[in-house]
């Protein structure tokens, strides 16, 4: 038997479907929003990489907040506006304490920056640009010169339109096929039509031969446009309904 198997991580349930998603990929940390289709109020969710849930639905006060980046123990938010793409409002929730969050009504959010949420005050349209600093908890005007981006490496499956390989040869019914890596392995992944419905099958191969495969999802009524997103050797995907989110190890 091959040491190189694909194994369910987790299986996270969500009250009400899923809008978005950000990752720490160094903290190996979730962030994701899920909101009440009935009054749109979104509700924060932090697990791990393991499924462990560290904070869960926690319930914004406003439809206006929405999820912008997670950076450790620190969940950012901002503000949008039903009526301009920039509405003021920056907030900083620690979600190991929900009770301890910065709240900074007069700032616009800009984008995250390693150790800092990058800020500019209301009404201002370029320049004065300023930094709350995770270390001190302050707004700064200044920053270090060695300030870095904050990304993560995701990686998404591209679309193999290439003949299939030989060892992939008994694949009749798919109607798509998609690939990425795993360190010297390859994933490949596929749309397969059953009765007016869809599975989904994921595979696991080095260059000769199929190593594992599993089904990940089944009786999708609709194609995903994207199937999953990856980060190292652990895939994360979305079922049908955007309430269950599941991880793979490959």
């Amino acid at each position: 038997m091959s040491k190189y198997t694909i194994s369910k991580a987790f299986s996270q349930t969500f009250r009400f479907p899923v809008w978005k998603i950000e990752i720490d990929e160094i903290s190996r940390l979730i962030a994701i929003e899920c909101r009440d289709p009935e009054n749109t109020i979104p509700y924060i969710t932090v697990l791990d990489f393991k499924g462990i849930v560290h904070l869960d639905h926690f319930r914004l006060p406003e439809k206006e907040w929405t999820l912008a980046a997670i950076q450790d123990q620190v969940v950012v938010l901002r503000k949008v506006s039903e009526n301009s793409p920039v509405s003021p409002g920056v907030w900083m929730l620690f979600h190991q304490k929900p009770d301890t969050t910065y709240l900074y009504h007069q700032f616009q959010y800009l984008g995250i920056l390693n150790g800092y949420v990058h800020v500019r005050p209301q009404h201002i349209t370029a320049g004065f640009e300023q930094y709350f600093s995770f270390l001190s908890k302050e707004i700064l005007t200044t920053v270090p010169s060695e300030i870095k981006p904050f990304e993560n490496d995701i990686v998404f499956p591209l679309e193999f339109n290439a003949q299939k390989p030989s060892f992939l040869q008994h694949i009749k019914n798919n109607e798509d096929l998609w690939i990425s890596k795993c360190n010297d392995h390859f994933l490949w992944s596929y749309h397969e039509k059953r009765d007016k419905k869809y599975t989904i099958r994921l595979l696991l191969s080095d260059k000769k031969q199929v190593l594992d495969e599993t089904l990940i999802i089944s009786d999708l009524d609709l194609k995903l446009v994207q199937i999953y997103f990856q980060i190292g050797c652990q895939i994360f995907l979305l079922t049908h309904n955007k309430q269950e989110f599941v991880s793979y190890l490959v």
